[in-house]
C-alpha cells in the first residue's frame, strides 16, 4: 500500500517525478522571453513541454532503433539540469516579478503538494493499480525498460504489434528507472502524481482565457479537491488519459494566447510541442483538442483575425505532423474500430446507457455543480469573453448524450468523464464574475465572498471524495500478492494457468489476482490483458474463444476441460467467493492437484 512507504521514500519519488515531468520544461522556460504569465504558469508549461519534449525523443528513438534509457535520457536531463542552472543564475533572471512573484510560486508549489498527498490518501487503500487497464499499463511500462524504448510489439507477453498511446508509459518507465522502483508501484505512484497535476494545467487555461487569478485558482480547487472526475479515475487507472488531460489545457491555453499575439516565437513553438504531447499521449484528448482548434478558428475568422489564424493553424499542423508517424501507425492498424453512427432518441435501447451517463456525471453533489457551470456556461457564450472555451464545453457536452451522432471508437461516456474540465474552468470563471456583479460596489467583499466559497467548495470535496475508490474495481488482495510471489517462485516459467474470466466490453478480463499473472510473473493465462486483442484477426478469434470457454466454466464441467486443452493450459488459480469457478468445484477433479492453499486462494496443477 501506498501508506506503507517511508516519508524518505515519498521524498524519494517526488524527485524523481519532479525531473522527468518538469526538469527539460524548466530548461526551455530559463530562457523563455518574460511576458505576462506568473511563475506557476510558466511552471504549468514547462510540465507540458517536458512530456511534449519525451514523447517525442521517444518516438525518434523508436524509428532510429536507439535506446531511450542508455543514452538520450541521461543526455536529456543532464543536458537540461546545465540549460537551466545557466538560465536562472545569469544576471536578472532571478529578480523577474520580485516578492509577489516568489510568494505566487511558494504558495501554488504547496498547493500542488497538497493535491499529490491528497490523491495519495484516496489511492491508499491499493496494493495494485485498480480495475483493467492498469494490467496492461504496467505491462507496457515493463516492456519498455525491458527493450530500453519504445518496442515494436507486446512481444514477449503476446504476439502483437505495439500500437498504443505511449505518452504516459514511457515517463513512467522512466520514473522507475530514476526512483529504482518496480513497475507496478510506479505507475501507481506516479499516477496519482499525473492525476493531481491536471488541475495545476487547468490553472494555466484559466489565467490565459480571463487572466484572473481568482477564476483559474477556482478552476483548479474543484478539479483537484472536489469534483468526483477526475479523483475518479484511480478506480479504473486511466493514466493514460489522465496524462493527454495534462498537455491538452497547456496546449489549449497556448492556442488561445498565440491567437491573440501571433508574433510570439517562442509561443508558437511551445504549441507544436504540446500539440505533439497531446497527440502521444491519448487519442481522446488529440480529438478534443482538434474540436477546440476549429472552434478556435471559427471565432478567428469570424473576426477576420487572418494572421493570427494562420500562425496558431501552423504550429498546431507541425505539432501534429511531428507525431505523425505514431499516429499513422497507429490508425493503419486500429482503422478497423473507426465509424460514423446517429442514435434515434427514439431508440429504446438508450435508456440504460443515459442512466449509465447520469451515473458518471454524479454523484448528487456533482449535478448541483455541473448546474451552475451550465448557467457559467450560458452567460459566458452569450456576453464573453471566453466563448471559444463555452462553446468547446458545449460541444462536449452534445457529444455526451447517449443519442445523435458517435464517432467511434470514442463514446458519450468518454465525453462524461471528461466534462468535469471545461466545467470547472467554466465555473471558476463564473463565480469570479458573479461574485464581481454582485459585489461591484465593495470589491473586497467580492473577493471574501469568492473566499468564503472556495473554502465550502474545499470542505465539501474533502469529505465526499476522500472515499472515492471503488472497491469493485480492486482485483487484488493481500492474499493475492502472497499467491503472486509463491507462483513467480514455485512454478515453470513456461506455466499457463486457468483464471476465472468476465466479458468487459466486447472483450474478457480476469476477475482476481489471476489476471495479473502474466504482467508480474510472465506465466501466461487463459485470459491475457486487454491489449492482447491488438493482434492479428486469428490472434484475436483465439483469444475469444478460450476466454468464453473460461467464462462459462463452472468448476470440473466440459467448459474447464475445453479452455485448458485449447489453451494448453498447465495450472489452475482461484480466489474464494470470486469467479464461477470455486475450490469445491475442484474438490474431486481427477488430475487436478491443489499446490497452494492460503487465505482463500487456490492454486492447482494440472496432471497430464
Amino acid at each position: 500500500m501506498l501508506t506503507d512507504l517511508s516519508l524518505l521514500t515519498h521524498l524519494k519519488y517526488l524527485l524523481a517525478a519532479a525531473v522527468v515531468l518538469f526538469l527539460p520544461g524548466l530548461a526551455w522556460q530559463a530562457w523563455a522571453p518574460a511576458d505576462e504569465r506568473d511563475p506557476l504558469e510558466r511552471l504549468a508549461d514547462g510540465l507540458g513541454i517536458s512530456i511534449g519534449v519525451t514523447t517525442l525523443v521517444g518516438l525518434a528513438g523508436f524509428w532510429l532503433g536507439a535506446s531511450f534509457f542508455a543514452s538520450a535520457m541521461v543526455g536529456i536531463y543532464a543536458f537540461s539540469l546545465a540549460a537551466w542552472l545557466i538560465g536562472v543564475l545569469r544576471p536578472g533572471w532571478l529578480s523577474r516579478g520580485g516578492w509577489a512573484a516568489a510568494v505566487l510560486g511558494l504558495s501554488g508549489g504547496l498547493l500542488l503538494l497538497a493535491a499529490v498527498a491528497w490523491r495519495m490518501v484516496q489511492a491508499r487503500d491499493l496494493l495494485l493499480p485498480a480495475w483493467v487497464d492498469s494490467v496492461h499499463h504496467v505491462l507496457v511500462v515493463k516492456l519498455i525498460e525491458l527493450n530500453g524504448a519504445i518496442p515494436a510489439t507486446f512481444e514477449p507477453f503476446f504476439p502483437a504489434e505495439f500500437n498504443y498511446h505511449y505518452g504516459f508509459h514511457l515517463l513512467a518507465a522512466i520514473f522507475c528507472v530514476i526512483a529504482r522502483t518496480p513497475a507496478e508501484l510506479g505507475v501507481l505512484w506516479f499516477g496519482q502524481v499525473i492525476n493531481a497535476v491536471v488541475a495545476f494545467s487547468v490553472y494555466r487555461l484559466g489565467r490565459a482565457l480571463w487572466r484572473d487569478r481568482r477564476a483559474a485558482v477556482l478552476a483548479a480547487l474543484l478539479v483537484a479537491f472536489v469534483f468526483q472526475m477526475p479523483a475518479y479515475y484511480v478506480s479504473w487507472g486511466r493514466y493514460t488519459l489522465l496524462t493527454g488531460l495534462v498537455v491538452l489545457p497547456l496546449a489549449m491555453a497556448a492556442a488561445v494566447e498565440l491567437s491573440r499575439q501571433p508574433l510570439r516565437r517562442e509561443l508558437a513553438a511551445r504549441l507544436v510541442f504540446l500539440t505533439a504531447g497531446v497527440a502521444l499521449s491519448h487519442y481522446t484528448t488529440l480529438l478534443l483538442l482538434l474540436v477546440f482548434l476549429l472552434i478556435l478558428g471559427a471565432f478567428m475568422l469570424v473576426r477576420r483575425a487572418w494572421r493570427p489564424l494562420l500562425t496558431t493553424a501552423g504550429a498546431s499542423l507541425l505539432g501534429g505532423l511531428l507525431a505523425l508517424p505514431w499516429l499513422w501507425r497507429s490508425f493503419t492498424a486500429l482503422s478497423y474500430q473507426a465509424g460514423l453512427e446517429v442514435v434515434s432518441p427514439l431508440s429504446s435501447d438508450q435508456s440504460g446507457y443515459g442512466q449509465y451517463l447520469l451515473y458518471l456525471i454524479g454523484p448528487n453533489y456533482n449535478y448541483g455543480l455541473y448546474l451552475l457551470a451550465l448557467a457559467a456556461l450560458v452567460w459566458l457564450l452569450v456576453r464573453g469573453p471566453g466563448r471559444e472555451l463555452a462553446a468547446w464545453g458545449l460541444v462536449m457536452g452534445l457529444l455526451m448524450l447517449p443519442w445523435g451522432m458517435r464517432l467511434s471508437p470514442f463514446r458519450p461516456d468518454h465525453m462524461a468523464i471528461l466534462i468535469f474540465l471545461p466545467a470547472a474552468v467554466l465555473l471558476g470563471a463564473g463565480l469570479a464574475r458573479l461574485a464581481d456583479w454582485v459585489f461591484r460596489a465593495r470589491p473586497w467583499a467580492g473577493n471574501l465572498a469568492l473566499l468564503v466559497t472556495a473554502v465550502g467548495l474545499l470542505v465539501l470535496g474533502l469529505l465526499r471524495t476522500r472515499d472515492v475508490l471503488n472497491p469493485t474495481t480492486v482485483l487484488v488482495n493481500p492474499a493475492d500478492m502472497q499467491a503472486i510471489q509463491w507462483v513467480r517462485e514455485n512454478t515453470p516459467q513456461d506455466a499457463r494457468f486457468f483464471i476465472n474470466t468476465a466479458g468487459w466490453q466486447g472483450l474478457y478480463r480476469g476477475v482476481d489476482g489471476g489476471y495479473w499473472l502474466l504482467t508480474l510473473t510472465g506465466r501466461q493465462t487463459v485470459t491475457p490483458p486487454a491489449l492482447a486483442w491488438m493482434g492479428s484477426t486469428e490472434y484475436q478469434q483465439q483469444l475469444t474463444a478460450q476466454a468464453e470457454l473460461a467464462s462459462q466454466a463452472a468448476g470440473c464441467d466440459d467448459a474447464f476441460w475445453q479452455a485448458v486443452e485449447s489453451a494448453g493450459l498447465t495450472h489452475v488459480y482461484i480466489r474464494e467467493g470470486v469467479g464461477s469457478v470455486q475450490p469445491e468445484g475442484l474438490a474431486n477433479c481427477p488430475g487436478v492437484v491443489n499446490e497452494y492453499r492460503r487465505d482463500g486462494v487456490f492454486i492447482y496443477e494440472i496432471a497430464k
